[in-house]
């Protein structure tokens, strides 16, 4: 399972560093600016209609099923874009894979939180998600070591077939979650898979709170966290900081800091999310601020790397309490719907910024990442307020 997940979500790393990259003239060479404005926008246009489809499709037949058909949708994507060229297919391949890699992350994510130890599922699903990051800091860093076309093209290629050899093997070999198998009659199947996942507490039976609160809040610091993190990483470089090398470091930076936060933030989301959520929206904004600050300074990489190392860290605090919270808020009847339906606002909301920053001066688009950070940082207090505390709790809500 753990297998499993991770490879998937490090090819989702990858596949959401390309465009960028692509963006940054890593791929076919430099693009006019509407070309780069195009290619930055694939990814937040077609990562969507995966990450809602597939989470409607993993409620109806179930985690494992989804998996298969996403490792053959993306990977059909990533052979395009190692072939292309030219423009067209380049974008044809960028499609395929963002729709794949957008619906790889619900069913990881549910399948985690459903069939991981109690006390343990925070950690996994933190670390399990910081996959993604490390996937996006792998292939940039490769890309900044290598300036050729033709070797940046096999490097994808080649980590691309390890990542799918892996994913065969361990996804087939993969049993369903035995929550979602027990909730389709399917007793016998449920009992054999949570003996041999060890399962042996189901947590604190608790009433789920409103739907309502619960998506208002994890919707506010999904848009927060989601696009200052697109922003800061992948939009900021080819905008504001012209030149491909300068922009792969960039994005190789901001991967870096967030991949070694993962590590850090999981034992501390695991002893408990409303103060760890709180503290993690409230030092985003903290740094973003920091950044504002130092504006006149920015286009000096020695002070610019460090800061963006640092909100990079903060971002990805954010995102383990996104990351837990939205599974663990939601019975597993509507777990896929529900985690996909929140993340529909994130993605509605970016490629607009996306669009709308396309002409923004610095000063400006890191006053959006203040407001936005400041966003989420006011949804984490309501949470810490009006929210339940999610550690050690039954997430089938058998008292709703």
């Amino acid at each position: 399972m753990l297998v499993s997940s991770a490879s998937g979500l490090t090819f989702w790393g990858m596949v959401g560093t390309l465009g960028p990259l692509a963006a940054a003239g890593s791929i076919i060479g430099v693009l006019p600016h509407y070309l780069k404005v195009l290619v930055l926008l694939i990814g937040p246009l077609f990562v969507p209609f995966g990450n809602f489809f597939m989470g409607l499709l993993t409620d109806k037949i179930g985690r494992k099923k989804i998996f298969l058909m996403t490792m053959v949708i993306y990977g059909s994507g990533i052979i395009v874009i190692s072939l292309s060229y030219t423009f067209l297919p380049l974008l044809i391949g960028l499609m395929l894979a963002e729709f794949g890699v957008g619906g790889e992350e619900i069913p990881s994510l549910s399948l985690v939180s459903e069939d991981s130890p109690i006390s343990q599922r925070a950690m996994w699903l933190t670390i399990i998600s910081d996959f993604d990051n490390i996937g996006s800091a792998l292939i940039a860093g490769l890309f900044v070591v290598i300036v050729n076309s033709f070797l940046d093209r096999l490097v994808l290629i080649s980590a691309a077939s390890v990542l799918i050899v892996i994913m065969i093997f361990s996804r087939i070999s993969l049993p369903e979650s035995f929550k979602w198998q027990e909730l389709h009659g399917q007793r016998e199947k449920s009992e054999k898979t949570r003996k041999e996942l060890y399962i042996d507490s189901n947590g604190t039976d608790i009433k789920k709170p409103s739907y309502r609160l619960s998506l208002f809040v994890l919707m506010a610091m999904a848009i927060s966290q989601y696009t200052t993190f697109g922003l800061m990483a992948y939009i900021i470089g080819p905008y504001e900081f012209p030149g491909t090398n300068t922009d792969d470091m960039i994005i190789f930076i901001a991967l870096v800091g967030a991949s070694i936060a993962g590590f850090i933030a999981a034992p501390l989301i695991s002893r408990g999310r409303k103060g760890y959520t709180l503290f993690s929206f409230g030092s985003g904004f903290a740094t973003t601020v920091l950044i504002f600050i130092l504006i006149p300074f920015l286009h000096n990489v020695i002070i610019f790397y460090p800061l963006l190392f640092l909100n990079m860290m903060m971002s990805e605090f954010a995102w383990a309490s996104r990351t837990t919270l939205e599974p663990e808020l939601a019975p597993t009847r509507i777990r896929g719907t529900f985690i996909g339906t929140v993340r529909l606002a994130p993605m509605i909301v970016y490629p607009l910024l996306v669009i709308v920053t396309s002409t923004m001066s610095l000063r400006n688009f890191i006053i959006l990442n203040m407001a936005l950070w400041l966003l989420g940082f006011a949804g984490a207090i309501i949470w810490h307020h009006y929210g339940i505390e999610t550690r050690n709790v039954n997430i089938d809500y058998s008292k709703n």
